[in-house]
């Protein structure tokens, strides 16, 4: 998959003017959480119930303990997105994440043990530019 044309090439195309993606296991790592966050059920699942201890307790804890849990980035997967009810939306995500899934499982499953804040961090300055980005385009069309 050329990763200039994935989901999440898209969502962190939002920052790289002043934050660039990461490249290497750090890179995965923070492509599968952007993975895990954009595919949470966001108007009927659980999660949307804590929307206020989401990113400083709820997600923090579910990606560290899954780190312990695993063996492999596919273990990893399962046991975070059953955590918290998240999928794939589309063809393109569910595509992407299966190449992810696909790298080397130790260096990212340490990147994701030992750099959680740090990583979570990124995603949500990248979940809010995505945001932000949408809302300007909405309030451009109307």
């Amino acid at each position: 998959m050329n990763q200039d044309v994935t989901p999440t090439s898209r969502w962190l195309a939002t920052t790289a003017d002043f934050m660039p993606a990461l490249a290497g296991p750090a890179g995965e790592a923070e492509r599968l959480l952007l993975l895990v966050h954009y595919g949470i059920d966001w108007s009927g699942g659980w999660v949307s119930r804590y929307r206020s201890t989401y990113w400083e307790s709820l997600l923090p804890d579910r990606v560290i303990c899954a780190t312990y849990r695993s063996g492999n980035l596919r273990r990893w997967w399962r046991d975070v997105a059953d955590d918290l009810g998240s999928q794939p939306r589309t063809a393109a995500e569910r595509a992407e994440l299966e190449q992810l899934l696909r790298a080397e499982s130790l260096p990212v499953l340490e990147v994701l043990r030992f750099e959680t804040e740090a990583l979570l961090l990124r995603t949500r300055i990248v979940a809010d530019a995505v945001r932000q980005t949408r809302a300007t385009r909405v309030g451009a069309v109307a």
